[in-house]
């Protein structure tokens, strides 16, 4: 483990005044730590990123600390926009170059992108152009990002917007560090993730239409709901062959994104500005999906409702909208309109030629319908929903007349005078009496199944996973549960069988590889668990449980030194692991560091007093070194 961060990292003060709080992440090129700023009043949280330097030469040095102060410069000038995180400050200690940036409070894209799940075509489109927007100033700054990609990109908490983060200059600076006799220029160094890198990047000449092929990788990929690793090339042309996985896309959209993603960087947008042109350009109908899309994103309501909705306080009540032309009617949450149920789009309404069109709207699981003609109106969108004028529903289910109705039965429009002193009807039917859809029978029988296993009650976990497989098939996350209640009931050679069907769904599964992988390991087929154990940590790189059954087993086979590599891995996710901090205690024991043991096996015994095993461990380590 970096000396930086021992157990005693608490009083760990760098700069004299940054004390370090926590561990955010590890990689090639430094670390990065929550901290806390002693100077300021309250001590306000930051970033500090140490850089990696593998040698202390003078002359390596001087070439380094000139490197990190240009590169330190420019992230002062990005800092000035207020969706990259701000530099406050960087310095030089101890040989060791740092830099303290603003700590962003927020969730990566990483947690919202999800395989498997894809998104609405003007959720893609929002998403792109915030993204497009915060490049185009950088690039105008003549910068090149170098490392987009949903990890690098945080939903900040306090107003929902996108900050972008890491920028892969400071990492080029870092590679310099580390192998300081290389004679190749800096900008032939290749900085970037894979999937998200392109071509010409790869080779070390990264160009502005280089961060372009990225943003609309991620764009492809939260659009599809396929990693980019895993799209397959067109034969004949070479260029990613996406469009199949997204069969609804507009033409018009995918034509952008065709020429964000080509493989020769000639034929690309050449910066962001352009690409961010061509989204402007997109046909207005979509450009009205894309502003309810970022409505759908907005803190509240009662905000996004404020953008467009000219209401009375009769209208306020009923929530009904008199709009006209092209203006929308936004609201952030679907949960806002009845009883709580996911809504989606059937039927966006065009109302440019003419105004006579009628529009379908549906409340997904209620069988709620609504259709009317809107003569020389607008259309409410809802979350990317088109409804009729008056069919937005403040959570008044008492509004709601004959819930269930054929569009020939669908309620009139009534006007604005014909509101006023109305008294509000009483909906026939209750909600609580309709009866689930078998989508809403099967996430209840799975969040249910979900929370037993969680409690340790495998066996009637296992029968509502049961349960849930017959109404869905091809549920890969029931198999999945299956398998990990199996292995809670020592019962492997059965888990491996549900394992297996999992990963047959879905055979990128982290959870079912490392679930499989602990049952091989009950079955003592230790070097197989181990292949496993790796592989969902590839997958899925933040899988702590993954990284900790993977350190267990390397220790288990003797290769204590892989093994405390893999368990640091793991302790950089959850600190407060006692079994990590107790078999990394273990490793180091093997290794014959009995100092460093006897600190892991504390920090073991400090989250978990009865650890039996870990105090044992420690008092022989103690009689070793005499104490």
């Amino acid at each position: 483990m970096n000396p930086l961060f021992e157990e005693d990292n608490s009083t760990r003060i760098v700069g004299k005044r940054y004390k370090l709080v926590n561990q955010l992440g590890v990689g090639g090129f430094g670390q990065s730590f929550l901290a806390q700023d002693l100077h300021l009043p309250g001590c306000p949280r930051c970033v500090v990123k140490r850089l990696l330097a593998k040698t202390h030469d003078p002359k390596h040095l001087k070439t380094a600390r000139r490197l990190f102060d240009t590169e330190a410069r420019v992230l002062y000038q990005l800092g000035k926009h207020d969706q990259i995180p701000t530099l406050y400050a960087h310095f030089e200690e101890n040989q060791e170059f740092y830099l303290v940036q603003e700590f962003i409070e927020g969730e990566p894209l990483t947690w919202q992108i999800v395989k498997g799940k894809p998104w609405a075509e003007e959720r893609v489109i929002a998403l792109i152009y915030d993204i497009l927007e915060i490049m185009a100033f950088v690039h105008q700054q003549n910068v090149i990002h170098r490392d987009i990609k949903p990890a690098n990109l945080i939903r900040r908490q306090k107003d929902n917007r996108l900050v972008l983060i890491d920028f892969g200059a400071v990492k080029q600076v870092s590679l310099q560090m580390a192998d300081p006799d290389s004679e190749i220029a800096d900008s032939t160094i290749a900085v970037g993730t894979h999937g998200y890198i392109s071509n010409e990047q790869l080779a070390g000449k990264p160009r502005f239409c280089s961060d372009v092929y990225a943003i609309g990788m991620v764009g492809i990929q939260a659009l599809t709901g396929v990693l980019p690793k895993q799209l397959d090339e067109d034969a004949a042309t070479g260029e990613l062959d996406w469009r199949v996985h997204a069969p609804n896309v507009s033409p018009e959209f995918a034509e952008v994104l065709d020429h964000m993603v080509y493989y020769d960087f000639r034929d690309r947008f050449p910066t962001a500005v352009e690409a961010l042109e061509a989204l402007q350009n997109l046909p207005p109908r979509l450009l009205a999906l894309v502003e309810a899309s970022k409505a759908a994103d907005a803190d509240s309501a009662e905000q996004a409702k404020s953008m467009v909705l000219e209401t009375d306080s009769t209208q306020r009540e009923m929530g009904t909208t008199n709009l006209t032309g092209d203006m929308v009617a936004t609201y952030p949450q679907a949960e806002t309109l009845m009883y709580g149920e996911e809504i989606s789009s059937v039927h966006a309404v065009d109302q440019k030629q003419g105004g006579q069109k009628s529009g379908w709207s549906m409340l997904k699981g209620q069988g709620f319908k609504w259709l009317e003609k809107f003569p020389g109106r607008g259309v409410a969108l809802v979350s990317g929903l088109a409804i009729a004028g008056v069919a937005v529903l403040l959570n008044k289910p008492n509004l709601v007349q004959n819930p269930v109705q054929k569009p020939s039965e669908a309620p009139k429009v009534p006007s604005r005078s014909s509101l006023k002193g109305s008294v509000t009807p009483k909906p026939s039917v209750s909600p609580s009496t309709l009866p689930l859809s078998p989508e809403q029978k099967t996430a209840t029988l799975l969040k249910e199944a979900e929370r037993l296993r969680q409690q340790k009650q495998y066996q009637q976990a296992l029968n509502h996973y049961k349960q849930v497989i017959q109404l869905q098939p091809n549920n890969a996350q029931a198999y999945w549960g299956q398998c990990e209640s199996l292995n809670g009931l020592k019962q492997p050679d059965a888990a491996v069988v549900a394992c297996n069907d999992a990963l047959d769904l879905n055979p990128d599964y982290a959870e079912a590889l490392w679930s499989k992988g602990k049952a091989l390991r009950q079955q003592e087929q230790i070097l197989e668990a181990l292949r496993l154990f790796e592989e969902a940590t590839v997958l899925k790189p933040d899988f702590a449980a993954a990284w900790l059954d993977w350190g267990s087993a390397l220790q288990e086979v003797g290769r204590s030194v892989e093994a405390i590599d893999a368990l640091d891995q793991a302790i950089a996710l959850n600190r407060n692991s006692a079994e990590a901090w107790s078999i990394r205690g273990a490793a180091l024991w093997n290794l014959g560091r009995f100092d460093q043991a006897i600190s892991s096996l504390d920090k073991a015994l400090q989250i978990q007093p009865n650890a039996t095993n870990a105090r044992a461990l420690r008092q022989q380590a103690r009689e070793e070194l005499g104490y």
